[in-house]
Formats: structure tokens, sequence, C-alpha cells
């Protein structure tokens, strides 16, 4: 056989391209082995890498109204930088009236309570409490979670909050009756948060009807399917203190 392969190119050719289909069925095989035990790590890297270029993103969108050059630059540094750090989400729950889920960045990491959650699809919670290596935050799916949000087509203020009925859809509350509404418009979180970016999506309005009391009962189907959350971001927000610092003070004085 081998004298046969060695010495007619017809039988040469078939031979070597039967071998060199099977050695590459083998190594592809191999490789897609190698591939699945390494997803962990990979979706870990690109989760990294997501959060870097949140970073640069909203370093990116910052409006530039300043004297100089020099200034812009200081300006972006110090005022609206915000920094994400991407933690794995290692327990969750959607079936309680005040849900939370655990992650894997705790204080080693920076990570403090108060900070904001979100995710490549949009808001995820609010941090609650933080060990040396652990976090659990109470995602949108707890009662007692309320987030500053707008309609983003023409920026009416509102809140969202959920009321317990359906994992899929929260509420978004205090839209007075003569603000125009339609089915479809998209909810983000609004400029009044001081743990969340603005313009985060939350969802969009999957209904609404005219209430009572003169706003909205609007239903909002979320962007994120928390009985899925793989990875998540961290929002760190280093003006957060003296902001609210600052509101405090206010509130005081109008007291």
């Amino acid at each position: 056989m081998w004298l046969l392969v060695r010495n007619n190119p017809y039988h040469s050719a078939a031979f070597f391209h039967t071998s060199n289909a099977l050695i590459g069925s083998i190594y592809q095989t191999k490789n897609n082995i190698s591939q699945y035990f390494n997803l962990p790590s990979i979706n870990e890297e690109l989760s990294n890498d997501n959060a870097r270029l949140r970073e640069l993103l909203s370093q990116s969108q910052v409006p530039i109204i300043v004297n100089s050059r020099q200034d812009s630059l200081e300006l972006t540094k110090s005022v609206y930088k915000q920094e994400y750090l991407a933690a794995k989400v290692i327990n969750n729950s959607t079936r309680f009236s005040h849900n939370h889920l655990t992650i894997n960045k705790g204080s080693a990491n920076g990570v403090e309570s108060g900070m904001g959650v979100i995710s490549a699809n949009g808001i995820v919670g609010k941090v609650m409490s933080v060990s040396e290596n652990f976090a659990t935050v109470a995602s949108l799916l707890n009662k007692d979670v309320y987030v500053s949000a707008s309609l983003k087509r023409n920026n009416t203020f509102g809140s969202i909050q959920w009321d317990g009925s359906d994992i899929l859809k929260t509420k978004f509350m205090f839209v007075p009756k003569h603000i125009v509404l339609q089915q479809g418009d998209t909810i983000v979180t609004s400029s009044f948060n001081s743990i969340f970016p603005e313009n985060i999506r939350i969802g969009f309005i999957d209904d609404f009807d005219l209430g009572e009391d003169g706003y909205y009962d609007i239903d909002v189907h979320l962007s994120n399917d928390f009985s899925n959350l793989a990875y998540v971001y961290i929002v760190k927000n280093p003006t957060k203190e003296e902001r609210l610092l600052l509101e405090s003070e206010i509130e005081q004085e109008n007291e």
C-alpha cells in the first residue's frame, strides 16, 4: 500500500487529502474541547475588557464647556469619570418580594455599599452589603429599590419600583397625565441618580393606562432577564459622596 501511495500521484493525493482531513478534524475537536473548558476565563476576560470600554465611553461623552483644552482634560479626569469593575454572579433569586444576587467581588476590590450595578443589557440593582471577597446586590426585583428614571424620548422624569407581580416587568411611576406616551418608549436612568450613569437602559413601555390620581399606571418590560444573569459591572462614582453631602445640606436648609 505504501509503495502504491508513494509511486502513484493519484493515490498519493487521495491518501494525503484524506489524512489531512482526518488530522484537521481531530485538531478541531481538540480545539473545541479546549475552548469549552476555557469559557469561564474567556468570559471573565471579555467582561473586564467591556468594563474598561465603558470607562472610555463615559469619558468620551463629556460635554466640553470650559475655557481651555487643559481645563477640559482635567474636568474629564476628575468630575465625570466613572469606573467599572466586572464581577460574576454566583447566586441569584427571583421568586421573592425582596430579591438579591451575590457577586464575587468585595471590599478587597474596592466595592462599597450603595454602588450601582449594571449589565450589558441595562440596570441590575444596588450593592447592599459587602465582605472582603463578596457582595450582595438588591436587584430591581426588590420592592425596596427605587431608581430615578426618565422617558428617553422627551426626558420626562419618574421613578422605577417593582410591584412583585412579574419578574419581567416593573412600574414607571409619577408620570402626569398630560405627557404623551407610546408603547415601546424606552425608559432609562435619569440624571437625578447619584449611583447610576445617565441613560442606562431599564426597559420599554409595555402597557399603560390613566390612574385615578392623575398619573399613569405604566408597565415597563425590563431589558434584563434577571433569571439569566452571568456577569455584571459595578459602577464606582468618585463624586457620589460630594454630591450627596451638598444635596443633604440644601435639604436641611429648606426644612
